[in-house]
């Protein structure tokens, strides 16, 4: 619940602040930010994942507990247990992309395709889900990702 009235608040601060530039390159560096996160998961490059994150970010997993810190997401997206995890396909659906000069959110519709394999059980899932994004620019100029929550429809 705290991370909703937190996006809730971003959100509002965004509409009704002074409204400060979020300019044509810093909304390339989003977008671009956008596209390395499905092309890693794409290509199962947990590397170029993982730097897209700010390394206190925040990521909210549908129906899960907030997950804070880049060693609680490698735990989670990228476990230590013998699990392996294949994507097919993800495709991102952008809803809205807003911003300032040192902070942006998106909102997205995905479609992700994935088989998980643990020992002898295997499961292949087609999920759909909406998520938004925070993203900031850090004090060297350059925009990573601070909270990532989604929320599947399928369920």
């Amino acid at each position: 619940m705290r991370y909703l009235l937190l996006l809730i608040s971003t959100i509002f601060l965004f509409c009704c602040s002074e409204k400060v530039e979020f300019s044509d390159r810093d909304r390339a560096a989003v977008e671009q930010i956008r596209k390395d996160y499905v092309s890693g998961w794409l290509q199962n490059d947990q590397k170029k994942i993982l730097t897209l994150f700010n390394e206190n970010a925040t990521i909210v997993p549908s129906g899960l507990f907030p997950m804070k810190g880049i060693e609680q997401i490698t735990k989670y997206w990228f476990p230590d247990n013998g699990s392996t995890t294949t994507i097919h396909s993800y495709a991102v659906e952008l809803i809205n992309l807003k911003g300032t000069d040192s902070m942006a959110y998106s909102l997205e519709k995905g479609t992700l395709n994935f088989t998980y394999t643990f020992n002898d059980f295997t499961m292949t899932k087609e999920s759909t889900s909406h998520a938004t994004t925070i993203y900031q620019k850090n004090k060297d100029g350059k925009w990573e990702i601070t909270s990532r929550m989604w929320t599947s429809l399928d369920e």
